[in-house]
């Protein structure tokens, strides 16, 4: 699966390269057919929980850019903070659209 990872991560990055958001959809249409899609939706999750490169629109404030971590943080904490960032990153977006 280390394969299908790295194939993930370089896909991602020319999507964000062309200005796009790497959803899944995104990542398994340029990956073309022939992938298990329960291997696929692994990977990307894997790709996604190694902390994706997202890049950050101009609308958000520059400081949502860091996530706090440190090795005395649990793993689970870790992951709550990443999700609560995700979470205010999407607020901010809708709240922006209205």
């Amino acid at each position: 699966m280390s394969t299908l990872l790295s194939r993930i991560s370089i896909v991602a990055s020319q999507l964000q390269q062309e200005g796009k958001s790497p959803s899944l959809a995104l990542v398994r249409a340029r990956l073309g057919g022939g992938i298990n899609p329960s291997e696929l939706f692994s990977a990307y999750q894997s790709w996604r929980a190694q902390g994706s490169p997202i890049q950050q629109g101009p609308e958000q404030p520059a400081t949502a850019a860091a996530l706090p971590t440190t090795n005395a943080t649990p793993d689970w904490q870790t992951d709550i903070d990443r999700l609560e960032h995700k979470l205010d990153l999407i607020l901010q977006l809708l709240q922006s659209k209205n």
